[in-house]
């Protein structure tokens, strides 16, 4: 039987070891730590005053995921080709042009690349035409050109083109770069191989391909 002054007593002892217990639980329950940001979409084409929505997901130590794109830092490698805003949209600025879109909070970061593309794309070239000798462990520089209307001359697109070879066991070309490396390795036997270019503006897509002959 309880009297009226160890009741008093006995709920603040309660309620000391109910705070008590909170507060130890509470030390096990904190806040997930970013450990990664993904970034998207990749390595996207898009027209000068066209935008492109951006998003960023984020990945912690506890499994869990969500999206963050709202939270990130965003910035662009080059605002002169394209620009982002706030929010992840981003906007063509000129063409041709490829950029670097990063995403970051705290110390973590991602990036993704946007390529700049020409409206009024008629053509496709590669340079130079062919057929192209190679010696087996040689190499060949190749640009591309686009045909523009209204433009009297063709606009360089080297390094924004997406450069394949027919043959990837024995042969490579450099992506992004200007001019593009085709190379042959050493023992290779004598073959013929495609070098094919293709530039794509919205859902038209243009290619040009040119033919190498592999020699001993």
């Amino acid at each position: 039987m309880f009297t009226g002054r160890k009741l008093p007593l006995t709920l603040a002892f309660v309620v000391l070891i109910g705070l008590a217990f909170g507060a130890s639980c509470n030390g096990f329950f904190v806040d997930p730590v970013l450990t990664s940001i993904s970034v998207g979409p990749n390595d996207q084409n898009l027209e000068v005053n066209d935008t492109l929505q951006m998003s960023a997901r984020g990945t912690y130590d506890d499994g869990s995921t969500k999206n963050i794109t709202g939270s990130v830092l965003w910035s662009s490698s080059d605002s002169t080709v394209a620009s982002i805003n706030k929010s992840g949209l981003v906007t063509g600025v000129s063409a041709p042009g490829s950029t670097t879109i990063s995403a970051s909070l705290d110390t973590i970061s991602n990036t993704a690349t946007v390529n700049v593309v020409l409206t009024g794309v008629t053509a496709i070239t590669i340079s130079p035409a062919g057929p192209v000798n190679v010696q087996q462990g040689g190499s060949q520089d190749f640009t591309c050109t686009a045909t523009v209307t209204g433009q009297a001359n063709p606009i360089d697109v080297t390094a924004q083109v997406t450069w394949s070879t027919s043959d990837t066991t024995n042969t490579d070309i450099t992506n992004g770069e200007n001019p593009a490396l085709f190379t042959v390795n050493s023992g290779t036997a004598s073959e013929q191989v495609t070098v094919t270019a293709k530039y794509s503006v919205g859902s038209t897509n243009f290619s040009d391909t040119v033919t190498v002959n592999v020699t001993q």
